[in-house]
């Protein structure tokens, strides 16, 4: 029997982890059936995507669902730039039972997500989740998150508890996910610089520096050797952590890292203008790291770009220390990285989506249903029209929370509408996906290096 042919993007530059070509691609039901020239099949629609480059859905692997935007508010602001899988952070906290906790966060998205989306445990009390973890597995999740730093808060994991997580994720096909920053170092700092009469915001990086995240990156990298457990470090912000990781790396160790947006697209100079707007941990850092990163990321040292989406209400006016950490980055984590990154010419196209799409599928498990334009791929695809001039401004942004740090920044390249298992997710400038469209996607972090 004939496949049924449902839909064919025609003209597009098709952009995968491997390579570009100008093709058409054909979609039936939920997945792409064909990939190439002058496809035509009567009865089918067509949309003419001529001068458009077509892109596998953007897979955000750090994403906070728990402030101002909840999972369906986070799915529906992370449509507009063409996210179509989200990775969760369902987070635990004290006193709360760790697997009805991520349940629960599993059950909210089934009913909820516009798009589909996979979960991270994360832990706030590793003394009573870590002796979960197995259970909580039995929930298809594979990822737990740890805490270095944040010991004041009561939010850290131990070396004792982290060693002891790790040994258990080993035995289980998990992977650990840190926050790599020395906590006691910082909370001293933070005493020192950010309490009393002369507490300022432009003591904030001070109070955070580098050479206590690259520590606490070379210490948890020593912890998982010991465990051999997979290890993905998230939002590194330093060129101080990049050769430790380079170094474990080419030892064979199964080391995973990312940075952010905001880490490639600004500097240290932001807290200065935005105050508490631009807290986030850690620290936005300076002009010579964001290089460093960039050129991890072209090396392979670095392999995704992420949002760490953490819309948190803050008080620009109020006492710094008492502001939260975080900011909104979800709805733009594509458009900058493109602006920045093929624009400015610090990346290849090809090296854009490895670093959005393929290698976050890769390494969570996730490919080739997602990650890639490929036949019997899930239909996720994005639209992108690479003249299209945008201005952002707080008014044109979709979360909760009402402010960006980007307002006033143009952008060359933007999103036009995306598809998400051959579904409209993006038309028209209009999210048109419902509440309850996303399917939950069970992960199984790779075992090899990406």
């Amino acid at each position: 029997m004939t496949q049924q042919i449902d839909l064919i993007l025609k003209g597009g530059t098709v952009v995968t982890g491997t390579g570009q070509q100008r093709a058409d691609v054909a979609i039936s039901g939920e997945t792409i059936c064909a990939v190439g020239s002058n496809l035509a099949v009567e009865g089918a629609k067509v949309i003419d995507v001529s001068r458009r480059l077509l892109l596998p859905g953007v897979i955000d692997v750090h994403v906070h669902p728990v402030y101002e935007d909840d999972i369906e508010a986070c799915s529906r602001v992370a449509a507009y730039s063409g996210t179509t899988t989200l990775l969760h952070f369902a987070y635990a906290y004290k006193g709360e039972s760790m697997y009805d906790a991520t349940a629960r966060f599993i059950e909210e998205g089934l009913a909820n997500s516009r798009t589909d989306f996979g979960l991270h445990t994360g832990m706030f009390d590793a003394p009573n989740h870590v002796p979960e973890i197995e259970k909580t597995m039995e929930l298809g999740i594979r990822t737990f998150k740890f805490f270095m730093p944040y010991i004041k808060q009561g939010w850290t994991t131990d070396d004792y508890q982290l060693m002891k997580a790790m040994d258990i994720l080993a035995a289980n096909g998990g992977m650990a996910m840190v926050h790599p920053e020395n906590g006691g170092g910082i909370d001293y700092l933070e005493d020192k610089y950010l309490t009393g009469p002369n507490a300022s915001a432009e003591f904030f990086n001070i109070s955070r520096p580098a050479a206590l995240e690259e520590e606490a990156t070379f210490r948890a990298m020593r912890l998982a050797e010991v465990a051999q457990c997979p290890l993905y470090i998230v939002h590194v912000t330093t060129a101080r952590s990049l050769r430790h990781i380079e170094h474990a790396r080419a030892q064979g160790q199964i080391i995973h890292a990312e940075s952010c947006a905001h880490y490639l697209t600004l500097t240290e100079e932001i807290i200065k203008t935005h105050g508490a707007l631009a807290k986030v941990g850690p620290p936005i850092r300076t002009a010579a790291d964001r290089e460093a990163l960039w050129g991890g990321l072209r090396d392979n040292i670095l392999q995704v770009v992420s949002s760490d989406h953490a819309p948190k209400p803050k008080d620009p006016n109020g006492e710094f220390l008492e502001q939260g950490f975080g900011s909104p980055q979800v709805e733009t984590v594509l458009p900058l990285t493109y602006d920045e990154g093929i624009n400015k010419g610090r990346i290849s196209l090809v090296r854009l989506i490895q670093l959005l799409s393929e290698n976050p599928a890769k390494i969570f498990g996730l490919y080739p249903k997602k990650g890639t334009i490929a036949v019997g791929s899930d239909a996720d695809i994005i639209v992108f029209d690479p003249a299209c001039e945008v201005t952002i401004t707080k008014e044109n942004q979709h979360s909760n929370v009402g402010y960006t740090l980007y307002a006033g920044r143009k952008i060359l390249g933007w999103p036009e509408r995306t598809f998400q298992r051959g579904q409209p997710v993006l038309q028209d400038g209009e999210i048109v996906a419902q509440p309850g469209q996303g399917e939950f996607l069970t992960m199984r972090p790779t075992k090899t290096l990406v």
